[in-house]
């Protein structure tokens, strides 16, 4: 148990290396988009794609056993569940929001955020993994081979809703609406108990072919919406069906049992374990390394690929210096407070 356990928090040093890699990759898309540093970024990012679909599906495997069949264990669960993620936000969203108001952010505009979970920009998934706590009983109803295709399906209805208002409407969608809301992402926490209660049959060779035509599809859904609607940001996104075919794929891949000999990754264990804390604290140490960086070393600019290398490590350096600190000085309050 303990090793199974030590896995997943490998898997989950990878999924918020990912998160922070794509939070950091922008420089890249303000290259011309024939350029290497372009056309790099735009696959890099495809590769990432992976971090949030991963984080939702460790958190279903893990919940897939939980007892809530009854009001009495469900109310206790939620109880102790939703504060260990409402709390951090709170106290993490007062640093954010504060900073805004700094700068001159009305107070009306501050509580909007506030209460819209946008205090910084990955928070929509804070709201979102409070409502599938909410929702564990059904999520758990549909991990079987029909509940995975109506899950599957539901998830990519949710992505053509999505393609249709970004590129054929002049409504703009706010993040919390599309990427915090439970049908969107429902396929990898559903997949996530699935592969906790039935294992995966498929072969490592066939996951391997998976993985690949899903990396080509992916970056060729990206060049297609490029080219015909020439809006990067929209293009790239995690949030389409090509990504999620990917995502499936990776998930599937990792979660077959791979021997990864915990004594070698010290620590990418440790950002695993404190990943939900780098995943709350990294905007802030991002935006003063790139700030820094800017002023002190332009020249980096010119070099998309090896800047985001530094802002990745330098930001994860940080993050994990706080987190190390702060659980030297009380690890419980670090924990429930924030997030470490």
């Amino acid at each position: 148990m303990k090793e199974r356990i030590t896995y997943f928090d490998i898997l989950r040093g990878l999924a918020i290396i990912g998160v922070v890699a794509i939070h950091s990759a922008g420089i890249g898309y303000q290259f011309q988009d024939t350029s290497i540093q372009f056309i790099g970024t735009v696959i890099w990012r495809q590769l990432i794609n992976f971090s949030v679909p991963l984080f939702l599906a460790i958190s279903g495997y893990f919940l897939a056993k939980k007892i809530v069949e009854n009001k009495k264990d469900y109310f206790s669960f939620i109880r102790k569940q939703i504060p260990r993620v409402l709390i951090p936000y709170i106290l993490w969203s007062i640093l954010y929001l504060g900073i805004n108001m700094i700068r001159g952010a009305e107070l009306q505009s501050i509580l909007f955020k506030f209460f819209t979970f946008q205090s910084a920009v990955p928070f929509y998934f804070i709201i979102l993994i409070i409502q599938y706590y909410l929702l564990l009983p059904v999520m758990k109803k549909l991990a079987t081979s029909k509940g995975l295709i109506i899950s599957t399906t539901i998830s990519i209805a949710s992505c053509l809703i999505i393609f249709y208002f970004r590129y054929y409407t002049n409504f703009d969608l706010p993040l919390f609406v599309y990427a915090g809301v439970f049908p969107t992402w429902m396929i990898f926490f559903v997949l996530g108990i699935y592969i906790k209660l039935h294992g995966i049959a498929l072969k490592k060779r066939i996951l391997n072919l998976f993985v690949l035509l899903g990396v080509i599809i992916s970056c060729i859904e990206t060049y297609f919406l490029y080219s015909k609607f020439h809006n990067i940001g929209d293009s790239i996104t995690a949030i389409k069906i090509s990504s999620f075919l990917y995502s499936i794929a990776i998930i599937l891949f990792l979660f077959k049992k791979i021997k990864i000999k915990p004594n070698h990754s010290k620590i990418l264990i440790f950002i695993g374990k404190i990943s939900f804390g780098i995943y709350l604290s990294h905007i802030f140490f991002l935006g003063g390394i790139n700030t820094i960086i800017n002023k002190f070393l332009p020249f980096l600019n010119s070099y998309a690929m090896l800047k985001q290398m530094i802002l990745i490590s330098l930001t994860i350096s940080c993050c994990v210096l706080f987190a190390f600190v702060t659980r030297k000085l009380n690890k419980k309050y670090a924990i429930k407070y924030l997030g470490q």
